[in-house]
């Protein structure tokens, strides 16, 4: 109702096991997606790959097969050219975490920022206002949802 969108993650978030197959890939994604209709009545048709398509537990092969898969069925993925760094196994400050976020932001005509929203995450939350009000402050920028209209920022592409 306010503009955001709602994209699909992973329903597990277990690494060693979506990314086995693409058939494990696709049932966890589908029992995600199923989820998020029944709790939001939203069908969402928009994936960041766990750990982007770039991770390092997803062999090239499985990747391409997943990528493939989500062309066919018109399933765009997105993945970041600008990290917040809150997703380091320590603490990570919200001023470093703004820090990170706009020393990067502006080198780019078009931005997506890795961020997590997990509970061991709360900083996070607390360097949001910094960031948005920073960039909302700068000319000429503007703070957009991912839409069918948004050109993805992909790591790997399609073979």
């Amino acid at each position: 109702e306010e503009g955001h969108t709602l994209g699909m993650h992973s329903y597990s978030h277990k690494f060693r096991e979506i990314y086995q197959s693409t058939e494990a890939f696709v049932e966890d994604m589908n029992r995600l997606r199923d989820y998020l209709y029944e709790v939001t009545g939203v069908d969402s048709k928009i994936v960041r790959f766990p750990g982007g398509s770039s991770n390092t537990i997803c062999e090239k092969d499985v990747m391409q097969n997943l990528i493939a898969y989500l062309a066919q069925e018109d399933i765009p993925y997105y993945d970041w050219n600008v990290s917040s760094g809150d997703a380091a196994s320590g603490y990570v400050s919200a001023e470093q975490i703004a820090k990170n976020v706009l020393d990067h932001v502006w080198q780019f005509d078009s931005v997506i920022v890795l961020m997590h929203d997990v509970a061991n995450k709360d900083t996070t939350v607390e360097a949001l206002p910094m960031i948005i009000e920073e960039i909302l402050e700068a000319e000429n920028t503007v703070l957009l949802p991912i839409t069918e209209d948004t050109t993805p920022i992909q790591h790997v592409q399609a073979d």
